[in-house]
């Protein structure tokens, strides 16, 4: 088992992740996140950013 997790360290500690693929990760999180609140018609979701989608006046709701 502390072999295993030895090599998972060292594997983790090389992996680096390039400024452009960093810049594409943060942008696809954003908007999945902007897309879950303010176009999301799944009810749970829906009710909990009700207001904020009222407050904003631009995205209709109902």
């Amino acid at each position: 088992m502390a072999s295993l997790l030895n090599r998972h360290i060292r594997l983790t500690r090389t992996l680096h992740i390039d400024l452009k693929a960093q810049a594409f990760l943060l942008f696809a999180i954003v908007a999945v996140v902007l897309y879950a609140v303010f176009f999301s018609t799944t009810p749970a979701v829906h009710d909990f950013f009700h207001e904020i989608r009222h407050s904003m006046m631009i995205i209709p709701c109902h």
